[in-house]
């Protein structure tokens, strides 16, 4: 489900072509984690799937119709009885929804996310390791591509997406920002993997030199994406690794010592070498210039920011319905702002939730908060655990859950990252890892 997820769901836009696949492959991956899951995953995070309903069934209550007397005396709805009206037209029977077709598809686009976290709340603690392996895979075949991608041509078939940032490095993905956002999530992975690593010595010196130079290639992976708030996520990145790392213990001395310094010395090398072309690649490209120049996107964000604030404060508390932005942002646009292109996010997902969920998603957002900080609180409690202990993994991962859920919640105050499909899918692992963790902290 990962694989598909990262390979053709990589874009926030709802007209995508992949959609035709994905929407499909997530019913079906729903059904099966009903079927075959759901009795596990009850027994394991039962909190974290009463919140996962919630947010479910907030888009099912915003697609219910109302009687005319109730939705158009609602906040923000006066414009759409006044057209009604003036076409002569009797008031119809509506949802709170302006925009239905909208708030179905943010419906439809939860489908997939919940039938990950029946997944991951059910599955052994071998398969959570082999998750995070898939992950970090993933991570730099993404980065890869995005390599390649900076150094062939802007309009090339490496592009998967039709509206793309097109000369830039996004690899699986349709936006730069998402990109550098998966990118920058590896810092805390690969913080995991290196402290649950098992084997000799010589073994360990080999993984903690490639963790070492991998994370350096990252820094110029995410500086080809051309992403500013990429460089702010990869030194957080960076920062919570350094609070997810655990120190591994070899329990099995080495064979030679001098075969543990030819092996740090090829690992060295081989990664060194690859570094090397990855910063020539990185220095011929266009991202970095792109870095220290001004960018009209930034400047559209602080001019629409007064109109969207206008729009949230008319459809409060109800709001005007999950997943219908651009409707409600165009019923407040001002002649002066309108142009061949639209503004598709309000590119700050609390204020966004604000105008479209109203007071629910304030409490929905309450709630997530209130899970993370017991979640956080028992990782604090178990920070020294021991090694051979038995909920050790589930806390290393849970610790680099916690990071990735903090570094899209910062990422989501400037961007929209939760609105592809492929990173709710990371959003979701990484709410199960912590769920995990704070399971096996109250035995």
């Amino acid at each position: 489900m990962l694989a598909i997820g990262f390979l053709i769901a990589g874009g926030g836009r709802d007209d995508l072509l992949s959609l035709l696949l994905w929407r499909p492959f997530s019913m079906i991956f729903l059904t099966l984690a009903i079927t075959f899951c759901w009795h596990d995953a009850l027994q394991n995070g039962r909190h974290l799937l009463w919140f996962a309903f919630a947010v479910v069934l907030l888009p099912a209550l915003h697609l219910i119709p109302l009687p005319p007397a109730i939705w158009s005396s609602l906040p923000g709805r006066e414009l759409i009885a006044a057209i009604y009206r003036d076409a002569g037209m009797a008031l119809p029977w509506q949802p709170i929804s302006i925009a239905q077709a909208r708030t179905w598809n943010a419906l439809f686009s939860l489908a997939a996310p919940f039938a990950l976290l029946i997944m991951v709340l059910s599955i052994d603690l071998q398969w959570q390791r082999r998750i995070l392996l898939l992950l970090i895979g993933l991570g730099f075949a993404s980065g890869i591509l995005g390599m390649l991608q900076a150094v062939g041509p802007a309009q090339g078939p490496l592009y998967f997406y039709r509206i793309t940032n097109n000369g830039f490095s996004v690899g699986l993905f349709a936006n730069r920002n998402h990109q550098a956002m998966f990118l920058a999530a590896m810092f805390p992975l690969i913080a995991a993997y290196l402290s649950l690593f098992k084997g000799k010595p010589e073994q360990l010196s080999f993984q903690r030199a490639v963790a070492v130079v991998a994370g350096m290639m990252l820094l110029l992976l995410i500086l080809m994406t051309g992403s500013r708030a990429g460089i702010v996520l990869a030194a957080v990145g960076i920062a919570t690794s350094w609070w997810v790392y655990r120190p591994p213990i070899t329990n099995v001395r080495s064979a030679e010592r001098g075969t543990e310094q030819r092996t740090r010395m090829i690992s060295i090398g081989l990664v060194s070498l690859l570094l090397v072309c990855a910063a020539i690649v990185a220095m011929r490209t266009p991202a970095v210039q792109r870095l220290l120049e001004t960018d009209p996107t930034d400047e559209l964000r602080v001019t629409a920011f007064p109109i969207v604030m206008q729009a949230t404060q008319e459809f409060f508390p109800v709001g005007s319905g999950l997943g219908t932005f651009v409707e409600t942002y165009q019923m407040f646009e001002p002649d002066k702002l309108i142009a061949s292109s639209y503004f598709n996010h309000a590119h700050n997902d609390f204020i966004e939730l604000l105008l479209t969920a109203g007071i629910p998603g304030v409490i929905l957002v309450l709630w997530a908060l209130a899970l993370g900080f017991f979640a956080l609180q028992s990782q604090i409690k178990l920070r020294k655990l021991a090694h051979d202990s038995p909920g050790f993994q589930s806390q290393i991962l849970g610790r680099a859950g916690m990071a990735i859920i903090a570094m899209l919640a910062l990422n989501s105050a400037a961007d929209y990252p939760l609105r592809v499909p492929s990173l709710m899918l990371l959003a979701v692992i990484a709410a199960g890892w912590c769920s995990n963790a704070y399971r096996t902290a109250q035995k």
